[in-house]
């Protein structure tokens, strides 16, 4: 484990004085912060040059047009 200075208030001194272990506690709360990051999904969106078809897939990897099996231009990627 690697040590970690805080400094609390009289306020937030006398909370974490009431908490069996602080320590486990703190990064309890700081790995739940972590969580929903690991949870984004992610969208890519595709556009082919030829044809102007527009394709959006979970997966970010080159695309290949269904139409004109022309190498689709990325677009841009949504975090939701």
């Amino acid at each position: 484990m690697r040590q970690k200075l805080i400094t609390l208030c009289p306020n937030s001194f006398e909370i974490a004085q009431k908490k069996g272990n602080f320590s486990q506690w703190v990064r309890n709360k700081l790995l739940e912060e972590r969580e929903p990051i690991d949870k984004r999904v992610f969208s890519y969106t595709y556009k082919c040059p030829l044809c102007k078809t527009v394709e959006t897939h979970s997966i970010r990897h080159a695309r290949t047009c269904e139409k004109c099996v022309y190498v689709m231009d990325f677009v841009r990627e949504v975090v939701e």
